[in-house]
Formats: C-alpha cells, structure tokens, sequence
C-alpha cells in the first residue's frame, strides 16, 4: 500500500480561479483555459517578481494570498498560546530559598 505524500495536483476549475486572477492582475494575457502550462507559468513568474517574490512561476500559499485567492493568515503567525499567564508563584516573589 503506497501513501501519497505532497500536494495533489489543483483542479482544471482552481487553475481557471488562479488565470483569472492573474489576469484581473494584469499578468495573465491569454484565455483561461484551466491547464497549468508555459503561458500560466510565465504569468505567475511576472506576477511573483512584481510583488517582490521569488519567481519561481509555481503556485504557493503566499502567491495565492496576494492573488486574494489564499488563506489570510497562512505564514503570518504561530498560533497563540492559551496557556495560563498567571504566575506559578502567586505571592510574586522571585527570591530563592
């Protein structure tokens, strides 16, 4: 039994979703048409360098953020401790015995 690791491949209908946005940008010229090929690459690369990423003409979670297409919070933050904040030592007192 294989497991697949990795990201799966996005749908014709994500890709289409990603040229449009391009487009909308201004970096896509071309007819969506949901394959992922030389025209879509290029885009994404134009789009990557002018908004100060590496242009690497792959799709990730930053481009897809500036794109209006990701998560809003992906790589912005850890997520917040919830922990207790009061201190183990109620009297607050940090003198050693």
């Amino acid at each position: 039994m294989t497991t697949q690791r990795g990201q799966k491949a996005p749908t014709a209908d994500r890709i289409t979703e990603i040229q449009e946005a391009l487009a909308k940008d201004g970096s896509y010229s071309g007819t969506p048409t949901g394959k992922w090929d030389a025209a879509t690459t290029e885009a994404m690369k134009n789009f990557q360098a002018g908004h100060g990423m590496n242009p690497t003409g792959k799709f990730d979670a930053k481009s897809l953020q500036k794109l209006g297409l990701g998560s809003q919070i992906t790589g912005v933050a850890a997520p917040a401790s919830r922990g207790p904040t009061a201190s183990a030592n109620p009297s607050g007192s940090t003198q050693r015995q």
